[in-house]
């Protein structure tokens, strides 16, 4: 799947909210077209690398440490944006405090 087409946004968002909720979860809970799956599975990058480092734990959970901050990252821009546009409309003072404590959560992670 490419980076920010519409099919990577859905399993992305489906993922999300699933870790989001915090339910353990397998590949076919997802509300995803079978297809789609099937093609991540044959394609997606991830799977290859993992393949690699199969015999090497530590590296295995760097890079899925890696994948989970980046995941957070991104709900974290997402939700600035939101509320960004929401201070646009009506300057709210917890808006503002809420946008600025989600950034020291991004620059944190």
């Amino acid at each position: 799947i490419k980076l920010f087409t519409n099919e990577n946004k859905l399993v992305f968002d489906e993922i999300l909210s699933k870790l989001k909720n915090g339910d353990k979860f397998v590949v076919n809970d997802l509300s995803i077209d079978s297809q789609l799956i099937d093609k991540i599975f044959k394609f997606a990058s991830i799977k290859h690398i993992l393949n690699n480092y199969q015999n090497n734990h530590d590296k295995i959970f760097d890079l899925l440490e890696e994948i989970t901050r980046d995941l957070k990252n991104y709900e974290l821009e997402f939700r600035i944006e939101e509320l960004e546009s929401k201070f646009a409309k009506d300057l709210s003072e917890s808006t503002f405090n809420e946008i600025r404590e989600l950034k020291k959560l991004q620059n944190i992670n």
